[in-house]
């Protein structure tokens, strides 16, 4: 349980990725706010695993989180390949912080499973 442990810690002390770089808002087109938009839905179905942390409750999300993880991590892969430089960056938070939220659900959601 330690690497969740780990991974748990690192989430709960990271930011959410910013759409800014510096006090410039990214011109980088719909897609990459969309993309931010579902990171943020994203976000917030894992939340579902701070009480299993504090109180050992084991209530995933209704939705298919892992799906949309899935699906936010391809877009952005995608989304970079054609990226500026400074887009880039951006690009790359997000897809970190995705990552890191996949790895932290799929644990959840195998260490709760009867």
């Amino acid at each position: 349980m330690s690497d969740f442990m780990e991974d748990y810690a690192l989430w709960r002390g990271s930011p959410f990725p910013r759409l800014r770089r510096g006090g410039n808002r990214l011109r980088a087109g719909e897609n990459l706010a969309l993309i931010h938009g579902d990171l943020a839905l994203a976000d917030e179905h894992v939340t579902q695993v701070i009480p299993f942390v504090d109180e050992g409750v084991f209530k995933p999300s209704r939705g298919d989180v892992m799906g949309l993880l899935e699906e936010i991590i391809s877009r952005l892969e995608r989304f970079g390949e054609g990226a500026t430089t400074e887009e880039r960056e951006v690009v790359e938070a997000h897809y970190q912080y995705a990552v890191m939220l996949h790895r932290i659900y799929g644990e959840f959601l195998r260490m709760g499973a009867p």
